[in-house]
């Protein structure tokens, strides 16, 4: 018949097993969400340039307007 101490051994190597199992898997999981952070800033990065560069031209242009009506309309000209 099993004995006491038996039935614990068993639990412990089962209990190993698992867990060798769960961290088997969880170094998937880590490596596939490191992989979809990385794309994640990829796609940020991306839409960032596509949105700062419209918003730097405008800056610009609005710029220039401030300065050519503070000028009094004579910037650029020369005389």
């Amino acid at each position: 018949m099993w004995s006491g101490t038996d039935i614990m051994t068993g639990l412990y190597i089962a209990v190993a097993v698992f867990l060798l199992i769960v961290l088997y898997h969880m170094l998937f999981i880590v490596v596939d969400v490191r992989k979809i952070v990385r794309r994640i800033e990829n796609i940020t990065h991306d839409l960032e340039s596509v949105i700062v560069k419209p918003l730097s031209v405008a800056d610009k242009g609005f710029q220039w307007v401030i300065d050519y009506l503070e000028g009094g309309g004579k910037h650029g000209h020369k005389k």
